[in-house]
């Protein structure tokens, strides 16, 4: 009998190990990884960065001339980046090109000569300004040529990188589908690069023929137009890209149509908006704020129904880092720092950071004053019938705390009051309901979070 229990407490000792290893492995492999364009050195300093958020960052943009000559803005170099980003123990990269940058890659990589140029360039940047690698940015390669000098391109790149410092990063940013990947080489080109980090945003905007999400997770029946979901399935099963090489990308910014609701036509202009543009139309009487459960994200309605806004928000950022960590993807890339400085917080970037495991969740010691909003885990879960919910707010606000069934119906109102910032403390007595999984959401100002519990009776 004794050997049995023994035999038992060495086996869940073992199962506790391996989840604790595990959890610690899978922790440590995430990345998250943020664009730094150099126009937001004025918005937000270097200084001012919540690097304890990141592992990485992308300073956006130099970009190619067609001899392989690289331009960059002035004084692109000279106000510290990579100096605090290092001391913050984080890495730092050079993107290359970019979104209107990206006329010089074509007839670049087309001649020897040029890319050989291009490549003795970017290795004087990268040793005399002390970064640990570049972001490759090619928007887009337009035909199999130009498919096939981009990969003779990032051969050549690495093979210089492997004599110069074998550690030195090359990653590259790419499309979410096959329109503008599919000159892409990707198995040719897997072994050049450290990680692909998948644009997930851009489904919408003046090209499609209706609005729609910036950046949905699911793609509906009735929109043709993509998904997240549907770029992680395109590189890692289309494309053969193994998961642990793919970020997920995420916007910290919207966009405004013209049109009267969510897959409506588009009756005028679309304008992209930060979410530092956003967040005061979500509290704004004059908007209504809408989840679209299926997508996973949020839009906003004018009172007018004239004005469409899609953005993300603290809600869908959690959720798509769940899904990234789910499916064992490298990590989280966003676009781009500084977009969500909401009242010197930027809430975006810190429910990446809580989300990936880089930064604990709160402190619950001291003084009850915060400048986070932030959610935990209600305490017991499961639970019958009685548990413990404890949030944080950063300022004074009308606070709602609600619990919904698995079919999205309230079934309790827990707070709806006027609160100053500090941390409380709730008690939820779930006597009357009966057993399942419900879902809390708690809402303050601009910040939306959630969580689920279970109810075992």
């Amino acid at each position: 009998m004794k050997f049995f229990f023994d035999n038992v407490l060495a086996k869940i000792f073992f199962l506790i190990s391996v989840t604790f290893y595990s959890f610690n492995f899978i922790y440590s492999q995430n990345k998250v990884v943020g664009y730094y364009p150099d126009w937001m050195q004025f918005t937000l300093t270097p200084q001012n960065i919540e690097y304890e958020n990141l592992t990485h960052i992308a300073h956006a943009f130099a970009w190619p001339q067609s001899n392989g000559n690289i331009s960059y803005y002035q004084g692109m170099f000279n106000y510290g980046l990579t100096n605090e980003t290092h001391k913050a123990g984080k890495k730092i990269l050079l993107a290359i090109g970019g979104w209107g940058n990206s006329d010089g890659f074509a007839p670049m990589s087309a001649d020897s000569t040029s890319r050989t140029n291009f490549i003795n360039q970017v290795v004087g940047l990268i040793l005399t300004n002390n970064y640990d690698g570049i972001d490759f940015d090619w928007e887009f390669p337009k035909n199999i040529d130009e498919g096939k000098n981009l990969t003779k391109l990032l051969k050549e790149l690495r093979e210089r990188f492997n004599q110069e410092n074998p550690d030195l990063f090359i990653t590259m940013a790419v499309s979410a589908g096959s329109y503008n990947g599919q000159y892409i080489e990707y198995s040719k080109i897997i072994d050049f690069i450290d990680w692909f980090s998948m644009m997930g945003y851009d489904i919408h905007g003046s090209w499609t023929i209706h609005a729609g999400h910036n950046a949905p997770l699911y793609q509906p029946s009735n929109c043709i137009d993509g998904a997240s979901d549907q770029g992680i399935h395109y590189l890692n099963i289309i494309r053969q890209v193994p998961k642990h090489q793919i970020l997920f990308g995420l916007p910290f910014y919207g966009k405004e149509f013209d049109a009267t609701g969510l897959y409506q036509p588009i009756t005028g202009n679309v304008n992209d908006l930060l979410y530092t543009d956003v967040a005061p139309r979500i509290a704004n009487d004059n908007w209504v704020n809408y989840w679209d459960d299926f997508s996973k994200v949020p839009y906003l309605l004018n009172n007018a129904n004239t004005k469409f806004v899609t953005y993300d928000d603290t809600m869908s950022v959690k959720i798509k880092c769940d899904y990234a960590k789910e499916n064992q993807l490298a990590g989280i890339m966003f676009w781009a720092l500084g977009q969500d400085l909401v009242s010197n917080t930027q809430p975006l970037l810190e429910t990446i950071g809580r989300s990936m495991g880089l930064t604990t969740s709160v402190k619950l010691s001291g003084s009850y004053y915060t400048d986070s909003f932030y959610l935990l885990d209600n305490y017991p879960n499961p639970f019958n019938p009685y548990t413990k919910i404890v949030f944080l707010i950063p300022e004074t606000s009308l606070v709602n705390l609600k619990v919904y069934d698995i079919l999205g119906n309230e079934v309790s109102s827990l707070v709806n009051e006027v609160k100053s910032a500090g941390r409380y403390e709730v008690n939820f007595d779930a006597s009357d309901l009966a057993s399942g999984v419900y879902t809390y959401i708690l809402s303050s100002g601009i910040y939306l979070l959630a969580k689920k519990m279970i109810l075992l009776k």
